[in-house]
């Protein structure tokens, strides 16, 4: 059972870890999320929305609640509001999903319902923007090269928008293939790191002097307590290993069998969780199994 930080360390270098990597959905949280950090969100929020002028942005409670007391909640990875009154969800997806489009919309429709809610008279909605980063590709709409797309709701012949106050933005990082010589300097710089800063080693001689040294320094897996670092590893173990099965299953045509096979899936990454050590309540957290059946994959070898 992992318990010290040299035991973390030393299995976050087995995997090769030494900045978090930000397209996983904890890590996101951790650097964008959390107060004091909303310098960078600011900066990213700029790069994906320049056409705004957004000078200013303010973290606002991430768990969105539904109508009724029974209602299904939802915890968004980073909600903000703009110094020009709207309203901002981002959410990081590292793994492909088919309806990550009906997701975003699902996501818009708990500010819209809850500002009713409030006795607020009158219809008018605060202008709401859904931004969705992907590590993927998305599914089920019109392909281009385009980085960033904007889409609103819209006449379907003419074009003209039905209302100005709801936005989806996706922006699709392995579109970004610009080099860093590229990007510095520019407004894809902070895009650029999110989908690289996982895979490096050291910070890159560019970023000396600019505002992602402090992206840098955040992203230190070293420099992260002892529970954080466990739940990195937790989601990181989790997310790597559902890749690669996809992945797998791709490669080798696997049309059918899907339930069974997110089940072995499941398995799987539990047993390498409990090779290394991860606590079994992390690990029924991450995974969906209950404890009794992850004791069980202890008992079974």
């Amino acid at each position: 059972m992992v318990q010290t930080s040299s035991e973390l360390l030393r299995l976050a270098r087995s995997k090769g870890i030494v900045y978090v990597d930000p397209r996983i959905d904890y890590a996101f949280k951790l650097l964008f999320g959390t107060p004091g950090n909303e310098d960078l969100l600011l900066r990213l929020v700029q790069a994906i929305l320049p056409e705004k002028h957004i000078a200013a942005v303010e973290l606002t409670a991430q768990e969105q609640v539904g109508p009724r007391p029974d209602a299904r909640r939802s915890v968004i990875d980073v909600k903000c509001k703009t110094d020009d009154g709207s309203d901002l969800i981002i959410e990081m997806q590292i793994k492909e999903q088919e309806d990550f489009t009906d997701r975003m919309v699902f996501y818009s429709s708990f500010p819209i319902i809850n500002r009713l809610q409030i006795g607020e008279s009158g219809y008018k909605l605060t202008p709401l923007y859904v931004i969705g980063i992907t590590d993927f590709i998305i599914p089920n709409i019109k392909e281009n090269d385009h980085l960033i797309n904007h889409y609103m709701i819209l006449n379907d012949k003419s074009g003209v928008p039905l209302t100005d106050s709801v936005h989806y933005i996706t922006v699709e990082l392995p579109k970004l293939t610009k080099t860093l010589s590229e990007v510095k300097d520019t407004e894809e710089w902070i895009l650029y790191t999110i989908k690289h800063i996982g895979a490096m080693k050291r910070m890159p001689g560019e970023y000396r002097g600019s505002y992602l040294e402090k992206f840098f320094e955040l992203s230190k897996f070293a420099a992260m307590d002892e529970l954080t670092q466990e739940e990195y590893l937790a989601r990181f173990m989790f997310e790597t290993d559902q890749k690669s099965f996809l992945r797998t299953a791709h490669n080798k045509g696997v049309a059918e069998g899907r339930a069974e096979g997110r089940s072995e899936e499941r398995l799987e990454t539990a047993r390498r969780m409990l090779a290394d050590g991860m606590e079994v309540s992390l690990i029924s957290k991450y995974t969906g199994l209950t404890a009794e059946e992850i004791h069980s994959l202890s008992c079974n070898g």
